[in-house]
């Protein structure tokens, strides 16, 4: 309760109970099934095809069999036909699918420096390529680009990183965060690359230095990786036109000399960076190190050159540059070892069923590599279903078997379908025309292929939703289908007369309109004729899940009846908005829903007691008209 303390005026807001409920989307479906490319056993939320192509590998090429890649040209098909949303789900047989991978080696001893793996698992990997190119004028930064060779053997790059390093593991650019948090391809393990290192040995600013004469007939001593090498300037070495490149030149002349077994002299350096000198060792290896010394007295060329920690110099044995490392083979990576995996079994299904139940806004479930066979051989189709029941909020669509023609009642009950309200089948499969044919280059494969019809009825559900709305039938002339070539078998009206009643929904092609859904009944048509229509079933799930969403509020509110009065308006005021869009059967309101929520009416003192508050929601939905029938008779001839 607020303090009124003070004279004043008060402005207070007062809640209006309205708490508007939003309809859920119907038309999102989820695809599980077997692809080459693309997350495993993880949803991934498209919106067209392209993504799809992109991500999980596009059309697989199946050769010579008759059907097409099922996951590939079952959501090809879904957008093709309206779709809009689909949740896409690659699974295999656990871990029977490998990612390629490959290494950046260390040139001396061969040891691998970085690791770069796929970003997910299959062959698709072993095409990709990283190349590395060191940035002008850095020791440090360089560029790696990811691509793979074209068909002429040309390197098409995929994705380009600038200024990476290896020098600094917490640099905002260093390979190994930069890489991995922005890269679709692959993802890069920093393994060794602290563990070689590069000796150095720099000098001081010699910019003052002016005549180099100085250092005629004095000496010092450079160590590389312990291997003394004497440095001995004659009389005559410098006058005084000599630059500090000339000295650089002097002394790595000197150090290298003749072969001497040790690679960190052969490939010892000494160059002019600016103003001073920078000594390298020629190898990157733990121990690399290089330190000048001299006789210290007044023939010591280190005190003059400033090297040496005795004269002020920096002597590290400082972190690798990968820029060194770029020489030969090193410059370029080539991935491999993938593999895409073994088909999934049912526990690559049930774990993401599993995940799924975390997703509420999946209406559809779509498994193209499942077909329905014969009776105990469907314990994934069952396990999905299941998940339906339990979930309350998808139907899923099932694929008869592609070679089984329905001609009788008894070809169909002898597959034993479950009498399921959340399942729906159609039938035959299309027939859609194979991008892989070429009648010069590749006339050995079928014309066209075979593609199950649950894709094409996922893809007019979505778009009879976006059109008509759900309580809409998906059917009719209005679902003409895209992308069909021809229909794996031939349905007659005589033919039908036997499927409908069993709930198997027939595509058939219809004069004038090609081929179209004929039927709109779930699996459940003979055991709950009240749930015997899909746009029936699917209007109470849309009903159902946008109260349970938008109620959520009432939760622990005081039980009384400003709480059911609240609950009959705003459930009411929704159920009037459907009414109103046509989603009921009725000519007034009061024909087509009701809401209620009371003592003496839906709740007892004793559900009250038990925490519990109780609203009744009932609707008219509308049935399609599946049988239109005009009846003809002869007007007798009036006298």
């Amino acid at each position: 309760m607020p303090s009124y303390l003070h004279p004043g005026v008060y402005v207070e807001e007062i809640p209006s109970g309205a708490k508007p409920i939003e309809g859920v989307g119907t038309s999102t479906a989820a695809f599980v099934g077997y692809a080459t490319k693309g997350p495993m056993a993880q949803p991934t939320l498209i919106y067209k095809w392209d993504t799809y192509d992109e991500q999980f590998g596009g059309l697989r090429d199946t050769g010579k069999s008759a059907q097409g890649d099922p996951m590939g040209f079952a959501v090809y098909n879904f957008f093709l036909n309206g779709g809009t949303a689909a949740y896409i789900v690659r699974v295999a047989q656990e871990d029977s699918a490998d990612t390629a991978e490959g290494f950046l080696l260390n040139p001396d001893d061969n040891s691998q420096i970085i690791r770069f793996v796929a970003a997910n698992p299959g062959e698709w990997g072993d095409a990709l390529e990283l190349r590395f190119a060191p940035k002008a004028d850095s020791t440090t930064y360089f560029t790696l680009r990811i691509g793979s060779l074209d068909d002429e053997g040309e390197f098409k790059e995929l994705e380009r990183f600038t200024d990476l390093t290896v020098a600094d593991a917490d640099a905002a650019d260093f390979i190994e965060s930069k890489v991995n948090d922005a890269s679709e391809w692959v993802q890069v393990e920093v393994q060794n690359v602290t563990t070689y290192l590069l000796g150095t040995s720099s000098s001081q600013d010699l910019g003052a230095v002016s005549d180099f004469s100085v250092l005629n007939n004095k000496t010092m001593t450079v160590s590389v990786d312990a291997t003394a090498r004497p440095v001995a300037f004659a009389a005559d070495a410098f006058d005084g036109t000599n630059t500090l490149a000339d000295v650089a030149a002097m002394i790595q002349t000197q150090v290298v000399g003749s072969v001497v077994a040790n690679p960190a002299v052969e490939n010892f350096t000494c160059q002019a960076v600016g103003s001073q000198l920078v000594l390298t060792s020629g190898t990157r290896l733990p121990a690399s190190a290089v330190v000048v010394t001299g006789p210290g007295d007044g023939t010591d060329a280190s005190i003059d050159l400033l090297l040496g920690v005795a004269n002020d110099g920096t002597e590290l044995t400082g972190q690798a540059s990968l820029n060194l490392l770029l020489s030969g083979a090193a410059d370029e990576v080539s991935l491999s070892g993938g593999s895409d995996g073994s088909l999934p079994d049912k526990a690559a299904y049930d774990a993401v069923f599993s995940a799924f139940e975390k997703y509420r806004d999946i209406s559809i479930l779509c498994l193209p590599d499942q077909t329905w066979n014969t009776v105990g051989e469907q314990a994934i189709i069952d396990a999905a279903v299941a998940h339906a029941e339990k979930m309350k909020s998808r139907m899923v669509i099932i694929d008869p078997p592609a070679g089984t023609e329905f001609t009788t009642e008894k070809s169909v009950t002898d597959l034993g379908f479950k009498p399921k309200t959340y399942a729906v089948v159609y039938y035959p499969w299309a027939k859609v025309a194979n991008p892989f044919y070429n009648a010069e280059t590749n006339p050995g494969v079928p014309t066209t292929l075979l593609v199950g019809p649950s894709a094409f009825a996922a893809g007019m559900w979505a778009k009879t939703d976006g059109r008509r709305g759900v309580w809409k039938a998906p059917a009719g002339v209005e679902t003409s289908l895209l992308g069909v070539a021809g229909l794996q078998y031939v349905v007659e009206d005589s033919e039908q007369d036997s499927l409908n009643p069993l709930g198997i929904n027939c595509l058939r092609r219809m004069p004038g309109y090609g081929p179209v859904i004929w039927g709109t009944r779930t699996l459940a048509t003979k055991a709950e004729p009240e749930w015997r229509y899909v746009p029936v079933r699917r209007t109470a799930i849309m009903i159902e899940q946008s109260i349970f969403n938008g109620i959520q509020w009432a939760v622990f509110e005081p039980n009384n009846h400003n709480l059911w009065a609240s609950l009959r308006g705003n459930i009411g005021s929704f159920m009037d908005g459907l009414f109103r869009a046509g989603a009921f059967q009725g000519e007034k309101a009061s024909d087509a829903y009701f809401v209620r929520c009371g003592l003496g009416d839906t709740m007892t003192q004793g559900d009250i007691d038990r925490g519990q508050v109780i609203v009744i929601v009932g609707f008219a939905p509308l049935k399609p008209a599946e049988f239109v029938i005009v009846r003809i008779q002869q007007k007798v001839a009036q006298q």
